[in-house]
């Protein structure tokens, strides 16, 4: 099967360890709290975790619907997060390898489609949308939650050159304006939009990746040699002229099929 999320070769040892270390990244958070409270799930529920990596959404999910299919292109990824829902006595959750622009199930199958972080890693949004829209139920929802790529050129240009510097797997973040754009194009209406902030402590960040030392060295020098718009922007704290912290923006929305 060719992945829809282009530009990534999964059997490559060192992207398929940037991604798993990112979902490790984002395996805790506010936001998968607030991708339930949003999603509004129902015990009979058919649910869609679309590129479920190492399948936290599909996790949370679980109790609140009668199943969960977690697809995802990487079959080994998938191998990992089913064994965690085994070890944790889940039984409603079906791993499925499957790709994000071609999604192996039946049109008007999904009550409910979750998709956390999963369109930075497409250049094609607008496919996998249309296959969402294809997926679900006559007012279904799906919901999203996914990096923010600020509207500055200046901001947005510094905030892809780090992401794709320590994550081989980040093709690349969109900003409000492609995301309001691409969901009205491929027939959706948004109900709710809502912006959270992320810290990151960067030793910790800096270090989930495949890089060497040179690879932590430069994210450094990126941060510390950012401009003053862009420090006050991503909230980049120093200590000693070495990175300490600093914020991306995430964008949460839950948007249903027009009418």
């Amino acid at each position: 099967m060719t992945s829809d999320l282009t530009n990534i070769v999964w059997t490559d040892p060192d992207v398929r360890y940037d991604r798993r270390e990112s979902c490790r990244a984002h395996s805790a958070g506010s936001d998968i709290d607030r991708l339930i409270e949003l999603a509004e799930p129902r015990k009979k529920d058919r649910a869609l975790d679309l590129v479920t990596g190492l399948g936290y959404v599909a996790l949370a999910l679980s109790p609140h619907v009668e199943s969960v299919d977690a697809i995802d292109p990487d079959e080994e990824v998938l191998m990992e997060a089913g064994a965690a829902a085994q070890n944790a006595g889940v039984g409603n959750i079906n791993f499925l390898v499957g790709d994000p622009g071609s999604i192996p199930a039946e049109a008007g199958k999904y009550d409910l489609v979750a998709a956390r972080m999963a369109m930075r890693h497409t250049a094609d949004p607008s496919k996998c949308l249309r296959e969402i829209h294809r997926v679900l139920k006559p007012g279904g929802r799906v919901v999203l939650i996914d990096s923010l790529k600020p509207m500055q050129a200046e901001l947005a240009g510094f905030l892809e050159s780090l992401e794709k510097q320590r994550d081989r797997s980040h093709v690349r973040s969109y900003d409000l304006e492609e995301w309001e754009a691409v969901l009205d194009r491929e027939g959706f209406d948004i109900d709710l939009m809502e912006l959270l902030p992320r810290e990151y402590d960067f030793e910790t960040w800096a270090k989930k990746s495949s890089g060497d030392g040179d690879s932590v060295r430069m994210l450094a020098f990126m941060l510390h040699s950012a401009s003053p718009r862009a420090k006050h922007h991503f909230r980049i704290v120093e200590k000693d002229g070495k990175p300490v912290s600093f914020v991306t923006w995430t964008i949460i929305i839950r948007a249903c099929p027009s009418p």
